[in-house]
């Protein structure tokens, strides 16, 4: 499968990069790592997504290329869609195939729906970085800086900073090989991701963490951010990154939960589990969603109220399965 990849890589001139919306660090650090590498070799690469690159991560190079709208004489030779187990995640702007041509796709979520021409998923991959490095190996091309970035940056985000529970050996080594090589310094991709944050950012930490309700006898915690509560912390959507972690981490929740508006409409559920009794992506595959066991996501219609009703009900139901 890794080598029908590389010779779809190989063979195409005009490229599109793209994943699910809602960009995250995973997404983001291996559309720009397959964007430094195809550059390398003289390729024509576009980034695209409907949705804005989050702000810790337009540090990366190429971020700030890509675009939110492809002009409509667009066409490109090959698709590689990136962090994405399920076309309804790519959202109903997606291109048309004359616009596209062959759709690749690297994932590496264990609750998925196979789609594409190509599909090339691997759940042990601790993120689609790794994907793209095995990748870069089996075509013989050296990582440049730029792409050494962008797949750490990948797998510091897809683990949690190397703590989660699909942390393993080749992560390490991996990681090990672009620092050793001087590639990257651990500590200025830690500053980026963790280290410039913003006033606005505490303030709606303080103001969501007040509302913040503990159910199913404490092993479900939720938290809900709507606009009022954006416009009194006199904060951004962008100060929302990595909110739901803070639900999870309370002592006796098996998974945390963080409820906003979507912007398509609807409700956005982003889930966080321990990994214990919760798997998060099964929970939200039916839901139209999905991801790993430990972090998920998916779209609800109707109010937060109503979504909050749903995806309560889904997870008492997974809390109760034998």
């Amino acid at each position: 499968m890794i080598e029908a990849a590389a010779r779809l890589l190989a063979g195409a001139r005009r490229v599109l990069l793209t994943c699910h919306l809602g960009p995250d660090g995973d997404a983001v650090g291996s559309m720009c790592a397959l964007a430094a590498l195809l550059g390398e070799k003289g390729r024509e690469v576009t980034l695209y997504n409907p949705d804005l690159v989050p702000r810790s991560l337009r540090f990366l190079p190429h971020a700030a290329r890509l675009v939110h709208k492809l002009p409509a004489a667009a066409r490109f030779d090959l698709t590689v869609v990136v962090d994405c187990g399920d076309r309804r995640l790519l959202g109903e702007r997606f291109p048309a195939p004359e616009v596209t041509g062959p759709l690749l796709v690297l994932d590496h979520h264990a609750a998925g729906r196979p789609f594409g021409d190509l599909w090339l998923c691997d759940p042990a991959a601790a993120s689609v970085g790794v994907l793209v490095a095995r990748l870069a190996a089996a075509l013989g091309w050296p990582l440049p800086p730029a792409a050494a970035l962008g797949i750490f940056t990948s797998l510091v985000a897809d683990t949690g900073s190397f703590r989660y529970a699909n942390t393993n050996a080749e992560a390490f080594r991996l990681a090990a090989d672009l620092v050793g090589a001087g590639a990257v310094s651990p500590w200025a991709v830690a500053v980026e991701l963790g280290e410039r944050v913003p006033p606005s950012r505490y303030r709606l930490l303080a103001a969501a963490l007040g509302g913040l309700e503990l159910c199913a006898g404490g092993r479900i915690a939720l938290l809900t951010v709507d606009d009022k509560l954006l416009a009194g912390a006199k904060a951004g959507w962008d100060d929302l990154e990595g909110l739901v972690n803070y639900a999870r981490a309370v002592d006796g929740v098996e998974c945390g939960v963080l409820l906003t508006p979507a912007r398509e409409g609807g409700t956005r559920v982003s889930l966080r589990s321990k990994g214990g009794k919760v798997d998060a992506g099964a929970v939200c595959l039916p839901l139209g969603g999905g991801g790993h066991p430990g972090a998920a996501g998916c779209r609800l219609p109707g109010t937060l109220a109503e979504a909050r009703t749903q995806i309560v009900a889904a997870l008492e139901a997974a809390l109760a399965a034998p």
